[in-house]
Parts: structure tokens; sequence; C-alpha cells
């Protein structure tokens, strides 16, 4: 798809819903893909949407404009906190709203949110919520109900090229390949240099090994990874690796990749031939099963995976208690094969523009022509 204004956009979610942030007022667990109730603009390409879902909450990029909704306790959905829960996606009155900036990156973490807003020739980054240890990156201050911008930052004449957030820190890539981050740092996950301290209060330098440039950063519970253009794969972790994460494949065996993303304690890497390659934690059946077909993308959420493959149907597989993978087969909690959910949203492979996953939730997003 190389244009949707002309198509009708449509949303669906399915997985853990206690505090609506799959977008559906019932406050309900729902583990079949069903359409997010609240009319959104279609997006211009595929790269003009987002879904970041994280703890209880949700963030919608679309297009450059922003959307919330779930748990807003702390003010994480960008809205006054007065408002405790928000039962379906609202569009943010951005602080930046009236002025050239656009929003152009979301990510959410447990308690707290990221927003990128980008112009012709800068970036600003704001923050929302929670952040006992640093998540929030404007300094000692661990709550912010209203999104505050973190000052000074980036450096002058950079621009940002990446950002991801985890349940406890942040990473930014710059268009330099300089990394910086903030938050929760005594893993490891903000590189070794940060180790000292608890947290990292303010955007920090984030040091691979000499020679090492990534071109994709991902944020784990309490580890960093970083891949580059070779294939190379660096991960930032201290202390005992219970879940084995630093297990990393060889260049030759990701040669040729395409996607790298992580969930809490999995890596997982898909290349151009469609196979996926896994490591890290499997107690929830998180690695890619053995007879899963070729992909075309993935999405890889807390302890989950959604996948869009060649043939056309869309899987599931891993944690899925919450129904994030598809109706749970008796009392199965996990998912240990590619479980089709493709099905029940009725949609061709080629009008499929976005693949999400989150904390226990999983997202689908097509474009037709005309209404559905």
């Amino acid at each position: 798809m190389t244009n949707a204004t002309s198509r009708t956009f449509s949303l669906f979610s399915f997985g853990s819903n206690a505090q609506c942030q799959l977008s559906h007022s019932s406050a309900e667990d729902i583990d079949v893909p069903t359409r997010v109730g609240v009319w959104l603009p279609s997006p211009g390409s595929v790269d003009d949407v987002c879904v970041s879902s994280n703890g209880n909450h949700t963030l919608l990029l679309i297009s450059g404009e922003v959307y919330a909704t779930g748990d807003n306790t702390y003010g994480q959905c960008l809205a006054s906190a007065s408002a405790r829960r928000i039962s379906t996606f609202h569009k943010v009155d951005t602080c930046f709203a009236g002025t050239t900036f656009r929003a152009s990156v979301v990510a959410a973490g447990w308690d707290f949110s990221v927003v990128i807003a980008s112009s012709s020739t800068q970036d600003e980054i704001y923050v929302a919520g929670y952040g006992p240890r640093g998540q929030l990156g404007i300094g000692e201050t661990t709550t912010a109900a209203t999104p505050q911008l973190i000052r000074n930052f980036p450096p002058c004449g950079r621009r940002v090229r990446q950002a991801c957030a985890g349940m406890g820190h942040t990473l930014v890539v710059l268009d330099d390949g300089t990394v910086y981050g903030w938050g929760q740092s005594r893993k490891g996950q903000l590189g070794p240099t940060n180790t000292s301290c608890a947290a990292c209060w303010t955007p920090a330098r984030v040091f691979f090994p000499d020679g090492f440039v990534p071109v994709k950063v991902v944020c784990g519970r309490e580890f960093s990874a970083g891949i580059d253009g070779a294939g190379r794969i660096i991960v930032l972790h201290s202390g005992p690796d219970r879940h084995g994460v630093l297990d990393v494949p060889s260049q030759e065996t990701v040669a040729g990749w395409t996607d790298f993303q992580c969930g809490w304690t999995t890596l997982h890497i898909l290349l151009s031939s469609g196979r996926m390659v896994s490591w890290g934690n499997n107690s929830h059946c998180q690695h890619v099963p053995k007879t899963a077909p070729p992909f075309l993308r993935i999405s890889c959420g807390s302890e989950h995976t959604v996948a869009l493959a060649r043939d056309g149907k869309m899987y599931a597989w891993g944690w899925g208690e919450h129904g994030n993978c598809g109706p749970r087969e008796d009392d199965q909690v996990n998912v240990g094969h590619a479980s089709p959910v493709f099905d029940a949203v009725d949609a061709k492979a080629d009008e499929i523009v976005y693949l999400g996953a989150g904390c226990a939730t999983s997202w689908i997003g097509y474009c037709v022509e005309g209404g559905i």
C-alpha cells in the first residue's frame, strides 16, 4: 500500500482490557480481533501508523496525530490525570498543537509515555506519567500529570532516528548513530557506564563497543539490544543472565535480516527468507514455533508474537492468558504453535497495513476501499 487516503482504515484489537487499553469500554478481555468502535483517520502510508501498548495504556499514532486509551492514573494517556481511565481512543491535544511540529514517534512504557514531535528542522521529546526510577527523563521528578518537554535534548543540530521504551527505560538513536537513554539502569540496560546508580534521571549516553553503530535498538524488561547493518548484535545487560538473552546468534545466522524485535525476556529476528530466529526465555512458548510458515511481518509483545505469513494468514503464539493469541484452547495459557487469528478479521493480506503487539494486547490495522 502506497497511499491510503481514498481508503477506510479500521483497527482491531484483542487481549487484555482491564483498563480499556484495547479501546473497548467493556473493560473485559477480548479473545477475537474486534474492531475499535471509534472513528479513526486513514493513514497516508504504512509508515504513518504505529501502536505502542504497555502496562495498561495504549498510544496510537496516525499521520502525525496522537490518540490514547486505557489507564490514566498518572496522566500517561496524555490527558488530565483527573480522568483516571480513558475508555476509548481520544485524540490528544498536544502541547505543540498549532505549531509546525507533528508527532513522529510514540512509545509507551509501563506507567509513562514518550512522544517525539518533529518539524522540518528539529525534534522535541515530551513525556508524561509516572517515573520513580527516572523513566520521565526530566530530572528527579517522578510524576508528570501533563506532557513535559525534555529540555536541551536532543543536542543542537541532531535529529531523532528511532526511539523505543521498555517497562522502565527509554532509548533514543540519533542521526549520527549515537544512542541515549534514561530510566532504570542498574541491570546494564543503559550500558556499562551507567550501572553505578539505579536510575538515570536525564538522557545519558549509552555506549556500545567501539565500532558498533546500531541501526535499530530494542528495550527488554531489564536489558537493551542493538543490531547493525551487517547483523552483528549487542545485548546490554549485567548480572546473571537468567533468561539467556546474551546467547546471541552469529552474524552468519542472521545475515539478510529485515526486522529485529524483543519482548520482556526474549529476542526475535525476521530474515529475508521469512524465517524467524528466537532466543532468550521460552517459558511461555515465546520462541517461534518449529512448524511456523515463512512470515512477511512480525510484532512482538511482552511475552507473545503476532505475525503475518506469506500464505496471507495471521498467526499468534506465546503467553495468551488474556486472549491476545486468540481463543484459549481448553485452559491452555501458553500457545506453543502458530495459532491462526486472521479469519476473525476477514481481510486480505495486502490490505493489512499494521500489526502490533503490546503487554498481552494484539492489534491489526487495515484499509479497504470505501466502507467496511
